[in-house]
């Protein structure tokens, strides 16, 4: 085939949809937390082509039935992040509006005052769950390194950078979320938790990098 024959697949520069123009709307959502999320669902994307292209080739037979687990699994992981974009969307605009509540009197700044703290709580609560998922993508993805075809480990490479940017990213929001609560006891745990998979992400993206520079 000729340099000048017509590409068979569809136009791809359109293919984000509305997603990134939302990003960019100026409005305080979706912001970093919701960004973080799609990389996730996207790594996971990464990953379930691999194992597809994988099943593919003969010579992998032996392999399938647990590259149909994975694949499976990164499918539950995929859609669950996909709910997470817009989770956080609507976790961050609960903490906008519970900061709105009225504050002219003893009782409206105390109500304002507990429901601030519930909003914030769960806005910890979704990127922690964001960063934990991808995490469990990310662990899948280098069961991949190891069990997928080697023309495509440079995907799965791409694939654990964007979960590790997912864990990343999400635990900012956990982080700047957890300064903003009065009980400093109970979010010491999380903030713990946050730092180990941010750690763990970047050991297993490293090493997944290793083995693709070494093939």
């Amino acid at each position: 085939m000729s340099d000048s024959a017509p590409i068979e697949n569809p136009d791809l520069s359109n293919s984000l949809g509305s997603f990134s123009e939302l990003v960019a709307a100026g409005t305080p959502t979706p912001g970093g937390g919701s960004v973080a999320a799609y990389c996730g669902a996207l790594a996971a994307s990464l990953g379930q082509m691999v194992c597809t292209i994988t099943m593919s080739k003969a010579k992998y037979a032996a392999a399938e039935p647990r590259l149909k687990q994975i694949r499976s699994e990164l499918e539950r992981l995929s859609e669950r992040l996909r709910v997470l974009i817009a989770e956080d969307a609507e976790s961050f605009e609960r903490v906008l509006r519970a900061y709105r509540l009225p504050k002219d009197n003893d009782a409206q700044q105390s109500a304002r005052s507990a429901q601030i703290q519930r909003a914030l709580q769960q806005a910890v609560d979704v990127p922690f769950e964001t960063a934990r998922r991808s995490l469990d993508v990310l662990m899948l993805l280098r069961e991949l390194a190891d069990s997928g075809s080697p023309n495509a480990l440079s995907d799965v490479a791409v694939g654990a950078q964007l979960a590790q940017v997912a864990v990343r990213g999400a635990s900012y929001n956990v982080i700047v979320n957890l300064d903003s609560i009065a009980d400093r006891e109970a979010s010491r745990k999380p903030r713990e938790q946050m730092a180990a998979m941010v750690e763990q992400s970047k050991t297993i993206a490293e090493e997944i990098e290793s083995k693709l520079k070494t093939q």
